[in-house]
């Protein structure tokens, strides 16, 4: 299995991990999406943005390995993390643990290295003008955003184009992918310094723990998809009929949704089609693919639509963020230069923290124009007999496309066998972290399976979005089965990334084993003022459904409690509550 894993690790600077990658692409990556996706693109993107700030200097013909900023290890995507540290020391002369806690939050299998010494002949100017300039600059990625709206509209009809043209159409969206990761690359790094220096400023200012509650209400999580599906979700709660019909089930509201709503419906997947379980995975299912996957979505809001609705819970954090950066510049005010500091670090914290999340949408939906030419490639070929299944398209290599399409049936044995490797592969839980390559996939552990926390009662983790919530654990392993939800639950999850979002309105707060303060599940709580904890390591195998918890995402805590409080004490728009709980974290 050529894509399975890579060659590049380096020896260098070798520790790797899942951070960010493991919330974006929480399975295998298929051959395809390894070849001509986000695993093709990912590593030559950040490569390209770590040369233009000056952190390395080009590489010499045949030498990228020596400090490759991403590898594939067991089909599973992994962040070259000493590349991210020894940024995070270049950049803005942080620590390098605090640097990467933004990250990796505080996770005890992280390695504790704090002496790390650049080696890399980084241009320390160069360096120092990109800083300046992601804190005094704009955010422009309008083109980028452009170019995919004129992409999405202009999609062919794929049933009527020959083979040829959909695998045309399938690697000529390699080139916008590459630039729209470029410059997400440069967000993410920009996100990360910008929210480093902020979270120094409040330390400076006393306040210590505060960076998440400033910046909620900005994150730009919690308006995309959430409203859309909020107003769908109120649809369907006035309409007893409709209501009648979900509580029959999904499939049967699913085929009357499409009847009685078919132009909002066809409207809403055609701007939000791209979302789903794991969008930056080729082979994954997305609400365009299978519309279930949203109707289920619809089916756990439904039973919270008597709550504030997402954009208004919005406004309300950002008037309180805007009360929180009122009382900090108030102790502030003996100093100038710290003040002057402080509010140059939330200004360009509120300008990138949106462009990163709008970034990953269009890289999302950029994939999603690759996986729907792919999806009719693979229809034909299963009505002709060659394949078994439409998913089994996504076993090609890109240097296979051309022989494929001169020879589809030199071909149909071989991705037969590679569908069973891949999907034997997600049985497997990869290591959140390693220096150099890993072991051979048969040699880690198996996929956990929740039983109920026994030994400890408190499980630790990151705090992430600041509230006290007490309730009943969920315990899900995809979104595509919500339907145990409901609304006051404590979700438990195993990464943070998009696909977990559109659930979070009706949470009463979120525990994930992965995640850092700044993943999309823990950015959208703190937009919607949901107590949030992350970086737990084991809580989706430590805590079954049904148990009673309370979070703290003040702390960074989850503790087993006798029984659930009756009512949810979340101390979310408390001001004063924020100030009497200070923490180190970076949340």
């Amino acid at each position: 299995m050529k894509w399975e894993f890579d060659d590049l690790a380096s020896s260098l600077y070798p520790l790797y991990s899942r951070a960010v990658v493991g919330d974006l692409c929480p399975t295998p990556v298929s051959p395809l999406t390894a070849t001509v996706g986000v695993g093709a693109e990912l590593g030559p993107a950040w490569a390209r943005v770590y040369t233009d700030t000056g952190l390395r200097p080009a590489p010499e013909p045949g030498a990228e390995a020596a400090h490759h900023p991403a590898a594939l290890f067991g089909a599973h995507l992994y962040l070259n993390t000493s590349l991210l540290r020894l940024f995070g020391v270049y950049a803005s002369g942080a620590d390098p643990m605090a640097f990467a806690r933004q990250y990796l939050g505080e996770r005890p299998d992280v390695p504790r290295q704090r002496d790390e010494r650049p080696t890399l002949e980084a241009t320390a100017e160069r360096l120092r003008s990109w800083t300046a300039s992601v804190l005094s600059g704009q955010t422009d990625h309008s083109g980028a955003a452009r170019r995919f709206t004129e992409l999405r509209a202009g999609r062919p009809q794929l049933r009527r184009c020959s083979d040829a043209d959909l695998v045309a159409r399938i690697t000529a969206l390699r080139a916008p992918l590459r630039e729209t990761l470029r410059f997400l690359a440069e967000a993410e790094l920009a996100t990360a310094v910008t929210s480093d220096l902020l979270t120094r400023a409040t330390e400076e200012a006393g306040f210590p723990g505060l960076t998440g509650a400033l910046v909620a209400g900005h994150g730009g999580s919690a308006t995309a998809p959430i409203d859309g599906l909020w107003q769908l979700a109120k649809r369907v709660s006035a309409s007893d009929r409709l209501t009648r019909l979900f509580d029959k089930g999904v499939s049967a509201a699913a085929v009357e949704l499409g009847t009685t709503c078919s132009e909002n419906l066809r409207s809403f997947l055609a701007e939000n089609g791209h979302f789903g379980p794991a969008e930056w995975e080729l082979s994954a299912d997305t609400w365009g693919t299978d519309a279930h996957l949203m109707v289920r979505l619809v089916d756990v809001l439904r039973r919270g639509t008597d709550q504030p609705d997402p954009a208004s819970r919005a406004r309300s954090r950002a008037n309180l963020s805007a009360q929180t950066a009122s009382t900090i510049r108030g102790s502030l005010r003996g100093s100038p230069v710290a003040s002057a500091r402080f509010d140059e670090a939330l200004t360009a914290s509120a300008r990138w923290l949106p462009a990163r999340h709008g970034l990953r949408r269009i890289v999302s939906g950029l994939h999603h124009e690759q996986r729907l030419a792919a999806r009719e490639l693979g229809r034909r070929h299963t009505e002709s007999g060659l394949l078994d299944e439409v998913d089994q398209i996504f076993m090609l290599l890109e240097p296979e496309l051309g022989s494929f399409l001169s020879d589809p049936s030199a071909h149909g044995e071989s991705l037969r066998m590679r569908a069973y490797d891949y999907r034997a592969l997600a049985a497997y839980q990869p290591p959140f972290v390693t220096i150099g390559a890993p072991p051979p996939v048969v040699r880690w552990q198996p996929r956990p399976s929740p039983k109920q926390l026994s030994g400890r009662r408190i499980l630790p983790g990151t705090a992430a979005g600041p509230g006290l919530s007490a309730g009943r654990t969920v315990v899900l392993a995809t979104p595509a089965s919500p339907s145990e939800v409901r609304p006051g639950d404590v979700l438990v999850l195993p990464t943070g990334g998009p696909g977990w979002v559109p659930l979070l309105p009706v949470a009463g707060a979120v525990v994930v084993d992965g995640g850092s303060a700044l993943c999309d599940v823990a950015v959208a709580c703190r937009d919607l003022g949901v107590a949030c904890v992350v970086a737990t390591v084991d809580a989706t195998s430590r805590l079954g459904t049904g148990a009673s918890v309370q979070v703290d995402g003040f702390s960074g805590s989850v503790a087993l409690t006798e029984r659930t409080a009756s009512a949810k004490d979340t101390g979310q728009d408390d001001l004063p509550r924020l100030f009497s709980r200070p923490t180190s974290s970076t949340a």
